[in-house]
């Protein structure tokens, strides 16, 4: 990262990432702490966006069933689905695999 931005002033040309890019990784970050300290799902806070909202989506656990909150949905390399759950009532964590 360093080098490409001494290499852009050298070659008079922008550096790869901008001071916009920065902003948003700040924010992101901000949000994390936060969500650390609350141990909540934080919204990502930007006075500026510059991206479009056609892909947006709600960010944060769904609802999996009633006992349910479905955390993470992944695909395993041997074509499984692994869901990771959080219980409501106790918020313990565990994993279920669907094939």
């Amino acid at each position: 990262m360093f080098q490409d931005m001494l290499d852009a002033i050298d070659n008079h040309r922008p550096p790869m990432e901008s001071f916009y890019d920065g902003y948003i990784v700040n924010a992101i970050v901000d949000a994390s702490y936060k969500s650390a300290q609350t141990k909540r799902w934080e919204p990502i806070e930007l006075a500026v966006w510059r991206g479009s909202q056609e892909n947006a989506r709600k960010i944060g656990p769904s609802e999996y069933d009633a006992e349910h909150w479905l955390i993470k949905e992944e695909k395993m390399p041997d074509g499984k689905t692994k869901l990771i759950l959080k219980a409501k009532s106790s918020g313990e964590i565990s994993q279920k695999f669907i094939d």
